[in-house]
């Protein structure tokens, strides 16, 4: 995915503010700095991928050129990530089909949360708030409103 002029601009200047040595190259630990000045939060392992994608002489910091590279990578991946299949996938997990019918059982979304995920949140209240029939059974239209807060 091609950048326009005014996203290389804004790249080239947060670049240069991050290359604090002036070397023309910026390792892993400044990428990350980088990249979360440009409103991003890549995980370790997501930084370490994105330099090896575009480390052409195996360095293990990249020069302007690869870190365009690096955020025309970030761009398309951006452009494919697919909200509704990755609800349908947290569906699937949590006893959904994968044809948007059948449900979770609330007993299991509890589980899930307080005890798989050791969330604090009062996940009941929430249930309570989705399950307008009552019914326990979290359906795919519920389940949305509970992941996405709407």
């Amino acid at each position: 995915m091609v950048l326009n002029q005014e996203e290389i601009d804004s790249c080239r200047e947060a670049f240069i503010a991050f290359d604090k040595d002036r070397s023309g190259t910026i390792d892993v630990w400044e990428l990350r700095l980088v990249l979360e000045a440009m409103g991003q939060r890549p995980t370790e392992e997501e930084l370490f991928q994105m330099i090896a994608e575009v480390d052409d002489n195996m360095s293990g910091s990249i020069d302007f050129g690869e870190f365009l590279k690096v955020v025309e990578n970030q761009k398309y991946r951006a452009s494919n990530f697919d909200d509704e299949n990755d609800m349908i996938d947290a569906f699937v997990a949590c006893g959904g089909d994968a044809d948007r019918n059948g449900f979770v059982k609330r007993e299991t979304l509890v589980r899930i949360i307080k005890k798989d995920f050791g969330l604090t949140i009062d996940i009941e209240e929430l249930i309570n708030k989705i399950d307008l029939d009552g019914s326990g059974e979290i359906d795919f239209e519920e389940f949305k409103i509970l992941l996405s807060g709407s």
